[in-house]
């Protein structure tokens, strides 16, 4: 009995299989960084828009995922955060935090 049989490619068939059930398809980080109104504050490639907004770039992805995890649960406060966050997915912060982060 070969691992890659047994472990390998039921993965990959079930990976497969769940990309194509949800449509396969990628989501944009600037499209939902433009439909989640991020760009209002920290532009479309993490470049704040005026100083008193964090910039993005630069920032680690894991680092940007945890944060607005945080904010969402509310273990970090921020009045403007807390309510962008509160309806992000967990898939959305992924993607967000991918555009965003390095």
């Amino acid at each position: 009995m070969n691992i890659k049989n047994v472990i390998v490619k039921p993965a990959a068939i079930a990976s497969i299989a769940l990309l194509t059930a949800c449509g396969g398809e990628q989501i944009d980080g600037e499209a939902l960084a433009v439909e989640k109104g991020c760009v209002a504050c920290h532009g479309t490639s993490g470049k704040a828009i005026a100083p008193i907004y964090p910039n993005l770039n630069g920032q680690w992805e894991k680092y940007l995922r945890t944060q607005l995890v945080a904010y969402r649960d509310g273990s970090r406060k921020n009045a403007i955060m807390s309510l962008q966050a509160e309806n992000l997915s967990n898939e959305d912060i992924a993607v967000l935090a991918a555009h965003y982060g390095n």
